[in-house]
C-alpha cells in the first residue's frame, strides 16, 4: 500500500500512444532500463537477443537504443510491443511510470504529471480550475511494488518532515487570485528568502510560524501590499536578462517559438494587450507554476540555495511567459504545444538550462531579480 499526495488530475491520466501528438517514444531521449528490468529480458528472450541487442550499457546503467529517433519497441499503432505481448510487468520502471513525476517524504510519496506529455499538459493547463489536491491509498500488485520509479530529490533530511507544508505554502501564494502572477512571484520571493533565513538559524520550529504568516488575511492586507510596493520594476533589464538567456539557445523543441521573439522587444509593451492575454491564459499560466513548482521539488529542485532555486524557477516562467505573450493572439492550440516543447527543453535540454543557470548565477538577492521581472503595481 502506498500513500500518495497529488493533484486530482493525476488519477485521470491515461496514456494513449494511439492520440498522442508527441510520443514520448518518438523524442530520441535516453530510455532507461533498470537492472532488474534488463536481467528479466535475459530470462524472456526466446530467439538470438530479440531484446537486449537494442539495449546498450553506459556509465554503469542500461539504455534502450533510439533507433531513427524512435524507440525499436515503439509498434506502427503508436504502442509499446513489450507490454502488448509480455504484460505491463515487463516493462521498464521508467516507461511505467512516466509522465508521472514520484518522490518519496517520509511515509508519503508526491506524485505529479510532468509537462512534456502532451496529454498530461491537456489535463493540467487545459483546466478552468485551480489545481487541487488528494491522498490517496493505492494497493499494488507485488511486481509494481518492485517497479515504482521513485526520483531521488535535493531537500536536506532536517526539511523532510517540513517540506509538504512549505510547498503547500508556496502553492497558496501562486493561487492567490487577488494578485495578479508577478505579484504572486514577489510574494513567494520574500517567503522562500525568510525560510532560507530561519533554515540557516536552525530554527526549524519556527517554520510553522511563518507558514501560518503567509497564509493569515491580516497578513494578506497589512504586509502584502508593502512588499509589492517595494519591487519596482526596470523594464530595460527585463529586456536584457530574458534576451540573453534566449539568445543563447540555438536548438532544442522551442527554438521554433524562440524566433517569434523579437530580441529589440519593447520591455514597456502594450499594456492592454498583456491585460488581454493574461484575461485569457491567467489560469493556464497558474496551473502552469503550480504544477511546476510542486512537481519539480521547489524549492530544492537543484542544488545551491534556496534563492537560487527561485531565481531559476522565476525566470523559467518568464520565459515561458513571453514564448506565450509573442504567439498571442494565435491560437490556445499553438500556444499550448509551445509550452510543451518548452518543458521539453527545460527538462532534457542541457544548453537550456546552463543558459538559465548562468543567467542566474550571481544572484545573492532575489530583490534584486525581482526588479529585473516583475511589475508591482
Amino acid at each position: 500500500m502506498y500513500v500518495y499526495l497529488q493533484p486530482k488530475y493525476v488519477a485521470k491520466f491515461q496514456c494513449d500512444g494511439k492520440n498522442c501528438p508527441a510520443n514520448c517514444c518518438r523524442r530520441n531521449w535516453k530510455i532507461e532500463v533498470d537492472a532488474e528490468t534488463y536481467e528479466k529480458y535475459l530470462q524472456l528472450e526466446t530467439s538470438q537477443h530479440e531484446l537486449t541487442r537494442h539495449i546498450d550499457f553506459d556509465d554503469g546503467e542500461y539504455f534502450i537504443k533510439q533507433e531513427g529517433g524512435a524507440c525499436p519497441f515503439l509498434n506502427a499503432a503508436g504502442l509499446c510491443s513489450i507490454q502488448l505481448q509480455r504484460g505491463e510487468e515487463n516493462i521498464s520502471q521508467l516507461c511505467r511510470s512516466y509522465p508521472r513525476q514520484l518522490y518519496k517524504f517520509g511515509g508519503v510519496i508526491e506524485r505529479s504529471l510532468t509537462l512534456t506529455c502532451p496529454l498530461a499538459a491537456r489535463l493540467i493547463l487545459n483546466s478552468k480550475s485551480r489545481i487541487e489536491f488528494e491522498t490517496s491509498e493505492i494497493n499494488l500488485p507485488a511486481w509494481a511494488n518492485r517497479q515504482i520509479f521513485v526520483s531521488e530529490s535535493n531537500v536536506p533530511p532536517e526539511v523532510i518532515l517540513h517540506f509538504t507544508e512549505i510547498q503547500f505554502t508556496a502553492i497558496s501564494i501562486l493561487q492567490q487570485r487577488r494578485l495578479t502572477l508577478d505579484q504572486r512571484l514577489i510574494v513567494l520571493g520574500f517567503y522562500l528568502r525568510q525560510l532560507e533565513e530561519i533554515l540557516k538559524r536552525g530554527d526549524l520550529n519556527v517554520i510553522a510560524t511563518l507558514n501560518k504568516i503567509y497564509t493569515a488575511e491580516e497578513f494578506f492586507l497589512g504586509q502584502i501590499p508593502i512588499l509589492i510596493d517595494s519591487v519596482n520594476f526596470q523594464p530595460q533589464e527585463f529586456k536584457t536578462l530574458i534576451s540573453t538567456v534566449l539568445e543563447k539557445i540555438r536548438d532544442g523543441a522551442a527554438q521554433k517559438y524562440i524566433r517569434h521573439v523579437d530580441f529589440n522587444f519593447n520591455a514597456d509593451f502594450d499594456a492592454k494587450a498583456y491585460k488581454k492575454f493574461l484575461k485569457k491564459y491567467a489560469v493556464t499560466l497558474e496551473n502552469y507554476l503550480v504544477n511546476e513548482f510542486f512537481g519539480g521539488v521547489y524549492p530544492y529542485k537543484i542544488g545551491g540555495t534556496i534563492q537560487h532555486n527561485y531565481a531559476v524557477f522565476a525566470v523559467n516562467f518568464k520565459i515561458a511567459e513571453t514564448l506565450a505573450l509573442s504567439l498571442f493572439p494565435k491560437p490556445s492550440a499553438q500556444i499550448f504545444e509551445m509550452l510543451v516543447e518548452l518543458a521539453v527543453d527545460l527538462n532534457h535540454n542541457e544548453t537550456f538550462l546552463a543558459a538559465i543557470t548562468d543567467a542566474v548565477k550571481d544572484v545573492a538577492d532575489i530583490t534584486v531579480l525581482m526588479r529585473k521581472l516583475f511589475r508591482g503595481r
